[in-house]
């Protein structure tokens, strides 16, 4: 039950990287790619923990995951230094 559970958590992520992967196409904000960037990141590090090649207390996994988080604090960051920027 856990490796479908992350499993379906990893195709979640994909598809979140996926959609804001094409709202990036579309509109050519970096915002939706570093968004974008951040979901793929945790999808490959939960695929990786379902096929058994990261243990759920592994120090990798929490760095992976630290840095799928500052990705999108500095998207955030980012944005907002562009349009104080720009004014």
């Amino acid at each position: 039950m856990n490796q479908f559970m992350l499993g379906a958590i990893a195709m979640g992520s994909a598809v979140a990287a996926l959609l804001f992967f094409r709202f990036w196409r579309s509109s050519g904000d970096r915002l939706f790619f570093y968004f974008s960037l951040s979901f793929a990141t945790e999808a490959f590090d939960r695929l990786l923990m379902a096929l058994g090649r990261l243990d759920d207390s592994a120090t990798t996994f929490y760095l992976v995951r630290l840095l799928s988080y500052a990705l999108i604090l500095w998207a955030v960051v980012e944005k907002n230094l562009v349009r104080k920027g720009s004014q």
